[in-house]
């Protein structure tokens, strides 16, 4: 199981020492516990006792570290948004680096990662069940994640699609546009089963999954991008 760097306090009384290691590890497991118990059960199912079982620590380390339940509930998002803000960062800074290549290509290129970031990661379910749960409740937890990756990611492809066709990049025609095609690419992850079902594959390998980017980045090309050619496998 991936280990998450939970953001937490490393000091004790204001001093780093053996206790104070203690107590970032305890929190570093109870925050993966977390992610494991809330994906699992949802947050209103999840008892605390579940939780620190999971996380092999007492009970009382949900009140101590995190304020309660809900404080954990946030923290367990707040681990996932960190990590995935670092997968999401260096593909948009490349699709804004307007040196680098024409904003066609750009897209073209961010898309691909955003797909292998989607289909590719090793992340494990728990944090796709996670996610999925909190975006059904549309509560904080969904909120963390959401400004950390998709909200920064939506408004840097606004902006270069409007480079690319001398729109507005807050029009409304075109953030729906960007909103239908990333809400379809995530479900690539959240219905991966359906999607291999569907295609009468048992797995992704390196080839199918070329193959199902090329495809996917034409379609998306061709709706974000109306009459682009040359990007995509050739729209």
């Amino acid at each position: 199981m991936r280990k998450i760097n939970a953001t937490i306090n490393p000091t004790v009384s204001g001093k780093a020492d053996g206790r104070a290691a203690l107590s970032a590890e305890t929190q570093r497991k109870v925050v993966q516990a977390a992610i494991e118990v809330f994906g699992q059960l949802g947050y209103e199912a999840a008892s605390t006792r579940a939780l620190m079982e999971r996380a092999g620590a007492n009970l009382a380390a949900i009140p101590y570290h995190f304020g309660g339940k809900h404080g954990l509930y946030l923290a367990a998002a707040q681990a996932i948004a960190d990590y995935a803000r670092k997968h999401f960062e260096p593909i948009i800074l490349r699709l804004g680096d307007a040196g680098r290549a024409d904003p066609v290509t750009r897209i073209d290129e961010a898309l691909a990662d955003f797909i292998l970031l989607l289909i590719g990661g090793s992340e494990p379910k728990e944090w796709v069940s996670f996610f999925v749960r909190c975006e059904h409740d549309a509560d904080a937890a969904f909120r963390i994640i959401q400004d950390a990756t998709m909200t920064p990611f939506s408004r840097a492809l606004a902006e270069t699609v409007a480079a690319a066709t001398g729109g507005d990049a807050a029009g409304e025609d075109l953030q729906m546009r960007i909103a239908m095609v990333l809400t379809s690419m995530l479900n690539l992850r959240t219905m991966r089963n359906m999607l291999l079902s569907s295609l009468g594959w048992d797995a992704l390998n390196e080839k199918r999954l070329e193959r199902l980017s090329t495809e996917i980045r034409r379609i998306a090309l061709f709706a974000l991008l109306p009459g682009a050619t040359g990007a995509g496998g050739g729209i």
